[in-house]
């Protein structure tokens, strides 16, 4: 079954300047790696030491339980091999539900 759904990624308690650099870019190249480049962006927010990415338009996405799990836990181990100390939130909303989770 496939469902459409939008993100928010929110990743704070980075280092200003090079580490939020850093993890912007492994951001963005996560992003290629899992064929997500053309409907995430990616931002510096205007707080130093944040990274904010959102969908603008929802995914089709299918098996989303198992993909969301392992797109978390992969993108948990990228941001912590660069940046331990740094927090980060992802939110997921449901076109169908109008519900964010």
């Amino acid at each position: 079954m496939s469902i459409s759904v939008g993100l928010t990624l929110n990743v704070s308690g980075l280092q200003p300047g090079e580490q939020t650099a850093q993890v912007t870019q492994a951001l963005n190249e996560f992003l290629i790696e899992h064929d997500l480049d053309r409907d995430v962006s990616v931002d510096e927010k205007p707080d130093p030491g944040c990274v904010f990415a959102w969908t603008e338009f929802p995914i089709i996405v299918t098996r989303f339980g198992g993909w969301s799990d392992m797109l978390e836990q992969s993108w948990r181990d990228t941001l912590h091999a660069i940046a331990p100390d740094a927090q980060f939130a992802l939110r997921w909303s449901f076109e169908d539900d109008d519900e964010e989770y």
